[in-house]
């Protein structure tokens, strides 16, 4: 059985948060005062994600990927990923991260089944990263570099593009990339965050993020 939209197109791909929690506060992504999480932790368990993805897959749904927040906010992500991975039918597994716990659990998730990850990357500059997301590049930059050693069947690099904080990234980030070998893909801004930082000012269109690179 094939789950099918109105236009007869199947889908077969869940996306699964599996926590509201972040150790970044991306300015596109993460109200300012977001204490949602200090609640009572209401997410699910290990065994009803798994299950979650049972019934999915028993519904004609083969290809997933464990987002967050950020999913690695999870000290129990492997065993996620390795009871998904398991599921008779399940032919892809992905994970989306922000990198910066990645180092140390990159080789536990491949093992576990995740067959890619996609890993977010505004900047290279340390400063303007900071700006971004509050956090530190360099840990991030250790989570490329582990994945990559970890043989993941690939590496992405997710950038959101915001006009006048890092458009004058995007060529350092193009040859980052391009000398890995790692797909770089460029994200506009989605009406996610605060009204003061969603504007047309910052907004950055794709197409003139690619003027600027040729």
């Amino acid at each position: 059985m094939a789950a099918k939209d109105n236009f007869d197109r199947i889908i077969d791909y869940l996306r699964i948060s599996v926590t509201d929690r972040c150790n970044e506060r991306c300015l596109y992504c993460m109200p300012s005062g977001y204490k949602g999480w200090e609640r009572k932790p209401d997410y699910l368990s290990v065994d009803e994600i798994v299950r979650v993805a049972r019934v999915a897959a028993s519904m004609g749904f083969r290809k997933f990927r464990l987002t967050g927040g950020e999913p690695l906010a999870r000290a129990d992500l492997p065993e996620i990923a390795r009871g998904i991975a398991g599921i008779p039918g399940v032919e892809h597994l992905g994970i989306s991260t922000n990198g910066t716990r990645l180092a140390p659990l990159a080789g536990a998730l491949r093992e576990a089944g995740a067959d890619t990850v996609n890993v977010s990357l505004d900047a290279l500059d340390p400063a303007i990263y900071r700006r971004i997301t509050g956090g530190d590049v360099s840990t991030v930059l250790d989570g490329i570099r582990a994945a990559v050693g970890a043989r993941f069947d690939r590496v992405k690099l997710n950038c959101v593009l915001m006009r006048g904080v890092n458009e004058q990234e995007l060529w350092p980030l193009a040859l980052f990339a391009a000398e890995r070998g790692l797909p770089l893909r460029l994200i506009e801004m989605m009406p996610l965050t605060t009204t003061e930082v969603l504007t047309e000012k910052n907004f950055m269109p794709v197409g003139a993020a690619m003027e600027l690179l040729r």
